[in-house]
């Protein structure tokens, strides 16, 4: 799936972690490693100004502001180990989800942002994707993810999405090297009146698709669901 055009990210936030513990807090250098993290390739961003609900938890509120994601993250430290407990809520009225991860004190920076891309790899699939069971990384395939993070990344930044709203299937055929010779939009897209003209023109600008270092798990024939966030 492809949500909203190249300047449309999906939007999170990261309220202030806490720490409980006797040292110095290192919740903000945590909490600032997974929201660089999510923001690395530009399909999730946090605003630098944002209305906090006055319950935090009231998801219809964070909803009505934007917001896909909330992250809150909760760091205990006890007999020289560091337990993080993050919970990511999904405005949408999906299940949170929460992780507990043990961090290396030593290794702080090294431990959290291996964690953080384990959290971006998860909201990818949860996202971007049909397979919302993937979004554990159970039996991941991580060139797998890396082609379709790229392929995301890819038609999104080709989409201008000014006008067009709902959502639009469309099956693309391409040749070995990432060459698409053959698209087609389904019934779904002419809802819309602009909406057609926009994914063609997007279509039209892409001259070769994300192939070098994927040729493992190369589709040749693919399914894209663009969907507006107008």
């Amino acid at each position: 799936m492809v949500l909203g055009g190249q300047h449309t990210p999906v939007k999170f936030v990261a309220l202030p972690f806490s720490y409980q513990g006797s040292g110095l807090s290192p919740a903000v250098a945590v909490e600032d490693l997974i929201v660089q993290a999510l923001s690395s390739t530009g399909l999730f961003s946090m605003p630098y100004r944002y209305d906090v609900p006055a319950n935090t938890n009231n998801m219809m509120a964070w909803q009505f502001n934007g917001i896909r994601y909330v992250l809150q993250g909760q760091l205990i430290e006890a007999d020289k180990m560091l337990t993080l407990r993050l919970s990511i809520d999904d405005t949408l009225g999906l299940q949170p989800t929460i992780s507990r991860v043990i961090l290396n004190p030593e290794q702080l920076t090294l431990s959290s942002q291996m964690f953080a891309d384990q959290v971006y790899r998860s909201l990818f699939y949860a996202t971007f994707t049909n397979d919302t069971e993937k979004q554990y990384l159970a039996n991941e395939n991580p060139v797998l993810t890396r082609y379709l993070n790229q392929l995301v990344m890819t038609f999104k930044a080709a989409w201008v999405n000014d006008q067009g709203k709902g959502s639009c299937t469309v099956d693309i055929q391409q040749m070995p090297g990432g060459v698409p010779f053959k698209s087609e939009l389904n019934e779904d897209c002419f809802l819309d009146r602009a909406l057609p003209n926009e994914i063609q023109q997007a279509l039209e600008s892409i001259e070769v698709l994300p192939y070098e270092n994927y040729q493992t798990v190369f589709e040749r024939n693919l399914k894209i669901e663009f969907i507006s966030l107008n």
